[in-house]
């Protein structure tokens, strides 16, 4: 009854088509829920993660003050999240690789929330920097658990945008987080900064165990194909992955971009304040202009990335060249805004620099899901940040130090700008099209 001509009525066979297509089309809708669902849930653990980081910037000149704490000490107290974060991220990449991204960044959003909320009972810097440290061991789940799920439920041709829109959650989250944490602060003290804040992102670990689609709890089982696995040593991930001229392409890459972005993150409130002599309020406000940009930027180079592989150019080379342009005119901005005078051009300036360094985001990202072999996506992940954040870690210790012995922000701009500059051409002239 198969055997049916176009030419002459066959109502079963039609029948039995649409029968077939029906369950085609029912799974079609159900993943592209899915998909919505996946994002929508990555976004918003992106926005409270950088939010509370961001927060704590905002705080910091209060707390400077209040607790004669020197910019020195300070720089450690901001970076506090980034020791436990860094050094859990080459772990927590095969963790993620092992039980999934459902468990681990369920969990993991738990403790950040529950030792936000708990960070107003340390009253001095030591007992400030050991709470965020604890906050900085629950974030770390983030990237990697990210990076696994963007593979598991998104194609190729969509990962980069989809990676900008879940990236772009941290540049929401820094662009309100400035303003809302100095509107709290400035009305009901800096503890309910955090009360507040951290109440809301327990309700996102609550929306994340309700509606992840994805509840599998274990990874893939397949071992590396032979051309992969040389020797047994390559069952162990990271040991291989560090073989590969990529692998350091793109963890000395991340060293330099995270640098300049989390010298934003950590002192541009208290730059505004220190600095430039601003309010609480006028700081929250202008701070969130960087980070409206940087939103642009990363919705911007995401969808340009994908755009240019869609028409034909190489994965490789389109990378490539988003990241080179973005973090090369970053630098140019950010070094032009440490000897400008006027307070406007500055923001200016620095504004287009964060823009521009986040037009880089959703390539830097989508580059350990376009390298690594199916198993060890989140183990690539987690060494491609575990050396962007000794970047990112080292980014406020720095400048903390610099502004102490010079009372000014000019050199570590310089710094910054360099460090992007270092990461640009990390990206452009070490990375491979492949792991080899």
């Amino acid at each position: 009854m198969f055997n049916c001509h176009f030419a002459r009525p066959c109502p079963l066979p039609e029948g039995e088509s649409i029968l077939a297509a029906a369950p085609t089309i029912m799974n079609e809708k159900t993943e592209g829920a899915n998909k919505i669902v996946t994002c929508g849930l990555l976004f918003t653990a992106q926005l409270f993660s950088f939010m509370i980081r961001f927060a704590f910037g905002v705080v910091a000149p209060v707390l400077m003050e209040m607790y004669r704490i020197s910019p020195k000490a300070m720089g450690y107290v901001l970076s506090g999240w980034n020791w436990s974060y860094t050094a859990g991220l080459p772990i927590m990449g095969v963790i993620v690789d092992r039980f999934g991204p459902y468990i681990v960044l369920g969990v993991g959003s738990l403790v950040w929330g529950l030792f936000t909320v708990a960070l107003p009972i340390a009253a001095s810097a030591v007992p400030l920097f050991l709470m965020r440290m604890v906050f900085g061991l629950g974030q770390t789940t983030l990237l990697p658990a990210g990076a696994l799920a963007v593979f598991r439920g998104f194609s190729l041709r969509e990962r980069a945008r989809v990676i900008a829109v879940v990236f772009s959650g941290n540049q929401v989250g820094l662009a309100i987080g400035a303003t809302v944490a100095a509107f709290i602060l400035a009305r009901s003290g800096w503890q309910a900064v955090f009360y507040c804040i951290g109440t809301a992102s327990l309700l996102l670990t609550l929306g994340w165990f309700t509606l992840y689609p994805d509840k599998r709890i274990g990874g893939p089982s397949a071992a590396l194909p032979d051309s992969l696995t040389p020797n047994p040593a390559a069952q162990t991930p990271w040991l291989w992955l560090l073989r590969h001229r990529s692998t350091w392409g793109i963890a000395f890459g991340q060293m330099g971009y995270l640098y300049a972005y989390f010298f934003f993150v950590s002192w541009l409130p208290g730059y505004l304040i220190l600095e430039r002599k601003m309010t609480l309020l006028q700081s929250g406000i202008i701070a969130a202009l960087p980070f409206w940009a940087g939103l642009v930027g990363t919705l911007g180079g995401g969808w340009l990335g994908d755009y240019l592989i869609e028409r034909g150019v190489s994965t490789t080379f389109s990378r490539k060249s988003i990241i080179g342009t973005g973090l090369s005119a970053s630098t140019v901005f950010i070094v032009t805004a440490a000897y400008v005078e006027q307070a406007w051009v500055a923001v200016t300036l620095l504004t287009l620099c964060v823009g521009f360094l986040r037009l880089a985001t959703g390539s830097v990202n989508s580059y350990p899901i376009d390298l690594a072999p199916r198993p060890m996506v989140g183990a690539l992940t987690g060494i491609q940040n575990f050396f962007g954040n000794i970047g990112g870690l080292l980014a406020p210790i720095i400048t903390g130090y610099i502004v102490n012995a010079t009372g000014s922000f000019s050199a570590s701009f310089v710094v910054a700008g360099g460090m992007a500059l270092f990461g640009a051409a990390s990206y452009v002239f070490i990375v491979d099209n492949r792991l080899k």
